[in-house]
């Protein structure tokens, strides 16, 4: 499975005003005639010792992931990221090829469903849109965003077919040749991750989670979304330190995502859900703290070669 992440900031979109990417960008060039460069032959080089984050930026667009296998997928929410990914599929072609779309949604605060709208597919006619959730109220919100004056298209006037699937929790659904499993979430509003499966592969989908339950006697059967999972996207919107002012709000931290890892056998664990306060300079300042979390609390995880982590940047494809 390829894992695709077209959105990973939490609960407005944000980047840096013109003014910041300015700022950024001159000191990338400082920092280039600083390390000894001196021609326009050596950027690639110079490029290629950052990672793309530093010098691009973790990305504005809010939750949402393409789980993708054998040129069939699935979508995990539609924050404002999902433009991305209609903008994808338009300039590709790849939207005269496809003509249905599988969409799993956690839940509906409105950094997950603000780019419903906004996703092409809705408004060609021969398209099929399935949305999958295990809330009752999936239509009547999808239709509500479809309503004036606040969008200027009416849900009866959309051209595609759109359906929706209640699903029940701990249960594996089919769907394109993958099997999804909701669990429940640490979150104020019912809210839900998914295990999806295929080939012996596993992603775990855990964004606006707080984590309150860690080990397996307390998730009960939740724990099974977390279980050698592959690939754990796991929110840590927060430092823990944070947390004090932050309970309750349904957001983790990477304290408990290495913890999470550490009682479940995950091999690679991706942060996200990103703060809209955080800025390129305080995500890579929580980078520098979370190294240094891991190396002095979670040694089984450090000192294992296999174990990959890292924090989310919009565009990046994971490969399990």
């Amino acid at each position: 499975m390829n894992i695709k992440f077209w959105g990973v900031r939490g609960s407005i979109p944000s980047n840096l005003m013109t003014q910041n990417w300015a700022q950024h960008f001159e000191n990338l060039m400082r920092d280039f005639f600083a390390s000894g460069y001196r021609s326009a032959d050596q950027i690639e080089l110079f490029m290629s010792q950052k990672s793309l984050p530093e010098i691009g930026g973790f990305g504005s667009g809010t939750t949402c992931v393409e789980v993708i296998r054998q040129n069939k997928s699935l979508i995990i929410d539609c924050g404002s990221g999902i433009k991305n990914l209609s903008d994808h599929l338009v300039k590709s072609g790849q939207i005269l090829a496809q003509d249905e779309y599988h969409i799993f949604m956690s839940h509906f605060h409105f950094d997950h469903i603000m780019g419903i709208p906004f996703f092409v597919p809705h408004f060609l006619k021969g398209k099929k849109i399935h949305y999958y959730s295990v809330q009752k109220d999936t239509e009547k919100i999808v239709r509500n965003l479809f309503t004036k004056p606040t969008f200027p298209v009416t849900y009866e006037s959309l051209q595609a077919e759109i359906y929706f699937h209640s699903i029940r929790p701990y249960e594996k659904h089919h769907v394109q040749g993958m099997e999804v499993t909701a669990y429940r979430l640490d979150h104020p509003d019912p809210c839900y991750g998914f295990r999806v499966e295929a080939a012996s592969k596993v992603y775990a989908h855990a964004i606006d989670h707080e984590a309150v339950r860690i080990s397996q006697s307390d998730l009960g059967l939740d724990g099974g979304l977390f279980k050698n999972a592959n690939l754990l996207y796991f929110d840590a919107q927060y430092m823990e330190s944070e947390m004090k002012t932050k309970e309750g709000w349904g957001h983790g931290t990477c304290d408990r995502g290495f913890q999470v890892a550490a009682n479940f056998g995950v091999q690679q664990i991706l942060f996200a859900h990103h703060d809209p306060s955080s800025d390129l300079q305080t995500l890579c300042e929580y980078k520098k703290k979370a190294k240094m979390i891991l190396h002095e609390r979670f040694s089984e995880l450090s000192e294992n070669s296999q174990f990959k982590w890292d924090y989310a940047f919009e565009g990046q494809v994971v490969e399990i």
